[in-house]
């Protein structure tokens, strides 16, 4: 049995990257209430979220599109003289807004701010089926691994050629876009730009 305490092994790091277009945007949108009274300020921002979901399903956002992520009540301290005085609670709901077409991103965005939405949280561009582009990466990061291979082996003036003897894939993160706030009149310019897909490698070459 092959064991590596034993038998002179060369350990490369491949990686591969690649490049593609977006073809989904997840927007998170909140609506913060503040007052004395919880009953009165949950109310408010009940209706301010309506009043929200209402714009974005007029605009052509579908109800399965929009999905509430978080939603708290917490009182509101501040601290006087070295006490905390109550100053009542705080009300925070939270959307996420799923969408497939790109170019209505910033319209989005502003049509929430104009009807009641007074914290954008994150705009992230993603891939949604990116096992291809991935399996590409991967492919390259292989590559990436043989030619360091072949380096190492040709400056060490290996007699053989070594085989491959394991192949395992380190982690990578997912690509994620943009992050953005705004307050604007007019329709805000969102580009999705591009996304990279990338993978890496630890490859263990036996010599032999």
């Amino acid at each position: 049995m092959y064991n590596e305490t034993t038998n002179r092994v060369i350990t490369v790091f491949g990686e591969g990257a690649v490049k593609a277009s977006p073809d989904t945007v997840h927007i998170v949108l909140s609506v913060q209430t503040r007052g004395t009274e919880l009953q009165d300020i949950q109310q408010e921002n009940a209706n301010r979220m309506q009043k929200v979901l209402n714009s974005l399903m007029d605009m052509g956002v579908e109800d399965s599109a929009i999905q509430t992520v978080n939603y708290q009540i917490q009182p509101v301290y501040d601290y006087v003289n070295g006490e905390q005085v109550f100053r009542g609670y705080e009300v925070l709901n939270t959307i996420r807004v799923t969408s497939n077409d790109l170019s209505k991103t910033g319209e989005i965005v502003d049509t929430a701010v104009k009807n009641g939405v007074n914290q954008v949280g994150s705009i992230e561009f993603a891939i949604q089926n990116q096992e291809n582009f991935y399996q590409q990466a991967l492919t390259l990061a292989l590559h990436d691994a043989e030619t360091k291979m072949v380096t190492i082996g040709s400056s060490l003036k290996l007699a053989n050629r070594p085989i491959v003897w394991k192949i395992e894939e380190q982690h990578t993160s997912q690509p994620v876009a943009f992050r953005a706030m705004t307050m604007a009149d007019t329709v805000t310019p969102i580009e999705s730009g591009t996304l990279t897909i990338s993978a890496s490698l630890m490859v263990k070459y036996q010599i032999v």
